[in-house]
């Protein structure tokens, strides 16, 4: 997907997502699990998704880079799920 596709796709939806804030403690939780986990740089914003997942209780993680959130734990591994898509 594009960054204009994203940007359209993510515009048409607004009204269904809702922006999770985070606190310090899940900031330095995001940073501990990646310290632990050895994973470089860009798989911060990852682990931030995931802390703001576990914050509401998500039933799921949709994504289209499953393995960017199995590795980060277990809890996080069950509730990833990848979409079905149509990109034909």
């Amino acid at each position: 997907m594009s960054p204009q596709e994203a940007k359209t796709l993510i515009e048409n939806h607004l009204q269904y997502l809702e922006a999770i804030p985070l606190e310090t403690a899940n900031y330095q939780a995001a940073i501990a699990q990646m310290t632990a986990l050895n994973l470089p740089g860009g798989g911060i914003f990852d682990a931030l998704i995931a802390q703001a997942a576990l914050k509401v209780a998500a039933d799921q993680i949709l994504t289209l880079n499953p393995r960017h959130f199995t590795r980060l734990d277990a809890a996080i591994a069950q509730i990833t799920v990848v979409p079905h898509t149509n990109l034909n």
